[in-house]
């Protein structure tokens, strides 16, 4: 059985590396990657990815070593603006080493997206490679935030908007008020009833004397 598995993701990523690349994108999400099998992609990327411009790699079983084959393959490709790495087996030392790739701007010159979401222990983005994908991306005044993958179109990108809503302070201010005002009018009724109504009105002050018997 293990044989099968081996010997259809080898003829799977065979069929996909001899394709025509359609959108200018190289989609090898889902399957296995031997060190074999990343040299093939290293040398395929190098030969034929001049014109690609999104490199899908999500759950291949990507390990730390791996990635670390194809950053100098990747690295080179004059559009690549999107990286899919999510789902793998990565660790947080090979993103110090793309860090320091994406260092050199000549390196991953068009990246503006890369997605380590979901690996052994990446959990945060380092601030220096944040910092070197803004200074890449075409739109510096606003990077998306949010990021989804479109149907059909697995390298688009789109930002969510998002509805504000009420804050709780200002609702509790508004309900202060409705309450101030509610005890102004009840004041001014029982006002009316004692008959003193029009002279508050018309008075700035007044004093009410009485005395008890």
């Amino acid at each position: 059985m293990r044989f099968l598995i081996c010997l259809f993701s080898t003829n799977s990523l065979k069929n996909t590396l001899q394709k025509k690349l359609s959108s200018d994108s190289v989609d090898l999400s889902g399957i296995p990657l031997s060190t074999r099998d990343v040299r093939h992609v290293a040398y395929h990327l190098q030969t034929s990815g001049s014109a690609v411009a999104g490199v899908d790699l999500s759950f291949c079983e990507l390990r730390d070593e791996g990635l670390r084959l194809l950053l100098p393959a990747l690295a080179v490709l004059p559009k690549l603006n999107t990286l899919a790495l999510n789902g793998n087996r990565l660790t947080v030392a090979v993103v110090k080493d793309l860090t320091e790739v994406l260092k050199d701007p000549k390196s991953f010159s068009c990246l503006a997206w890369i997605d380590l979401g979901n690996n052994v222990d990446i959990f945060t983005m380092p601030q220096p490679l944040l910092v070197a994908l803004r200074r890449r991306c075409s739109l510096k005044s606003s990077l998306p935030t949010i990021y989804e993958y479109t149907e059909g179109q697995p390298y688009c990108y789109r930002m969510e908007a998002s509805i504000e809503e009420p804050s709780v302070y200002e609702e509790e201010e508004e309900e202060e008020v409705e309450v101030e005002v509610e005890e102004e009018e009840e004041e001014e009724e029982e006002l009316e009833a004692w008959g003193i109504a029009e002279d508050v009105k018309g008075s700035p002050s007044f004093t009410l004397h009485y005395c008890e018997r």
